[in-house]
């Protein structure tokens, strides 16, 4: 059977004493750490949340960003597209029309050699049958 006696009233006592000790010096301190760091840890957990949410709207931003200056050099490729289109007609028109100037000068020129052609060729023509006349005839003609 267990006696109760004075020492187990002693222990009893110095156990209850060295909890109270020890929760003021040892517990109570490890419990605000423990209470601190768990509030660093949600603190920290907050701020990476916020910083993901964060990154996520300057994602979204670059996006649109990038999505409008590629809808800008589309247009700009557009309008030096169209430009350069002008610019190439507006140079083969100048050639087409330089081309049908030279030809009508070049055809004026060659109507002109061929009435000069004809008068020549008429000329010897006449001269030839001058001549011709003559030796049939056997006489110079006046």
């Amino acid at each position: 059977m267990i006696d109760l006696n004075l020492t187990i009233i002693i222990q009893l006592a110095v156990v209850l004493s060295l909890m109270v000790i020890l929760s003021q010096i040892a517990f109570k301190p490890f419990l605000n750490i423990l209470r601190a760091r768990e509030e660093r840890i949600e603190g920290a957990e907050t701020r990476a949340r916020e910083i993901e949410r964060k990154a996520e709207e300057l994602m979204e931003k670059y996006r649109e960003a990038i999505s409008a200056a590629h809808a800008q050099g589309a247009s700009i490729r557009e309008e030096l597209r169209q430009e350069s289109l002008a610019k190439e007609m507006a140079v083969l028109h100048k050639a087409m029309e330089e081309g049908n100037q030279i030809i009508q000068e070049m055809k004026l020129k060659i109507a002109e050699e061929i009435g000069s052609a004809r008068a020549e060729l008429l000329m010897q023509a006449q001269n030839l049958s001058r001549e011709i006349t003559s030796r049939i005839l056997g006489r110079p003609l006046s």
